[in-house]
């Protein structure tokens, strides 16, 4: 990135560093029309694996709470488990491209299925008082 914008850089913006992958570039910007149609595509891939992620994160992290309630191994295991297909996604998305994912995207939709499953089965046994 330096050696195609470091002068460009520090004229509008100062003597700041560009930083490492031209970082505020999407993959879409000024920055990533000098990267090569393989670089590109595999910069969105993993960006795509990213923003899965972030997606994902907040249903992930509120059916582990509840089902920890009253399933607490059991949501220990199905979260572990969810965090090793979350990498396995992430990693084949980005290094493998779309086909690379599905391992992981159903390893994890299954975690998924499991800890929604446990909730409900946690919010009932609280609706009724029951103790673990």
């Amino acid at each position: 990135m330096e050696e195609n914008f470091l002068e460009e850089h520090q004229a509008a913006i100062g003597d700041r560093d560009i930083g490492k992958g031209g970082y505020p570039d999407a993959g879409n910007g000024r920055y990533s029309q000098k990267l090569s149609y393989k670089e590109w595509f595999d910069f969105n891939n993993a960006q795509r694996a990213h923003y899965n992620f972030l997606e994902m994160a907040p249903s992930t992290f509120l059916w582990l709470l509840i089902a920890g309630v009253y399933y607490p191994c059991f949501a220990s295991v199905v979260g572990l488990l969810t965090g090793v297909f979350r990498l396995h996604y992430a990693y084949s998305y980005a290094t493998k491209g779309p086909q690379g994912r599905r391992i992981g995207a159903i390893g994890n939709d299954l975690m998924i299925l499991a800890l929604f499953g446990a909730s409900i089965c946690s919010g009932w046994s609280l609706a009724q008082g029951k103790a673990s």
